[in-house]
C-alpha cells in the first residue's frame, strides 16, 4: 500500500552521482526533501549505489530515511534536511571520515550543531552494546539471555530504552524487554 503523506515531498529522478550532488549543490537550502526515484536493478537502468546516495546526503547536510515503491520498475528514497537533533549513527560517522574535505557548508554546520547539543554522541553506548544499569538490574538472571540476541536486537532494545523521553516511558520498555528475555525471545 503506497505511503499517504501529509506533505508531500517532489519526486526527484537522478541517475548517477554526480547527477545527485548537482542537485544537492544546487537545491539543499531551499527544499525540504525530495523522494529520490530510482530505477529496480532488474530494468538493468542506471541506479545510484545507497553509499554514494548516503555520502552525497552528508555532504549537504542531509540524511536519507524512509524506502518506498512506486510501481514495479521504480522504487525510491526519502531525502530530507539533517534535523539539529537526529542522531549519528557509527555508520554515518565513518563515513564523515571518508568525506573529509568534500563537506559542503551546510553539512559542517550539521555536525558542529550535533555535536553542540550532543546528538552526535547519543547512540555511542547503544553502537557498543552498553547495558544501562537500569536495565542491567532489572534483567538479573536474563542478562545472558539478553547477551544471546543478535547485535542488531540488542541495539535496536538498547536504543529504545534509551530513546524514552519520560522514566515511566522507560520503565514500561525495560519490562517489555525483561518479560520477552523471560521467553527466551527478543522484544524486536
Amino acid at each position: 500500500m503506497p505511503v499517504v503523506e501529509r506533505n508531500p515531498l517532489p519526486r526527484v529522478a537522478l541517475e548517477t552521482r554526480q547527477a545527485l550532488h548537482d542537485w544537492l549543490e544546487a537545491n539543499h537550502t531551499t527544499h525540504g526533501g525530495i523522494w529520490l526515484v530510482q530505477w529496480r536493478p532488474s530494468t538493468g537502468r542506471p541506479a545510484i549505489a545507497y553509499d554514494d546516495i548516503v555520502e552525497e546526503c552528508l555532504i549537504f547536510g542531509w540524511i536519507d530515511s524512509t524506502a518506498q515503491s512506486f510501481d514495479d520498475q521504480r522504487g525510491g528514497v526519502r531525502l530530507t534536511p539533517r534535523k539539529p537533533t537526529s542522531w549519528w549513527s557509527a555508520v554515518n560517522k565513518k563515513r564523515l571520515e571518508k568525506l573529509q574535505g568534500r563537506l559542503q557548508p551546510a553539512g559542517i554546520a550539521a555536525v558542529e550543531v550535533a555535536k553542540a547539543n550532543g546528538s552526535f554522541y547519543f547512540l555511542d553506548d547503544v553502537e557498543a552494546l552498553i547495558v544501562p544499569d537500569d536495565l542491567d538490574a532489572a534483567l538479573g538472571n536474563l542478562r545472558g539471555v539478553f547477551e544471546g540476541f543478535t547485535p542488531g536486537r540488542r541495539k535496536q532494545a538498547l536504543q529504545w530504552v534509551k530513546a524514552a523521553k519520560r522514566p515511566s516511558t522507560r520503565q514500561q520498555r525495560i519490562a517489555k524487554i525483561v518479560a520477552a528475555a523471560q521467553d527466551g525471545e527478543s522484544v524486536f
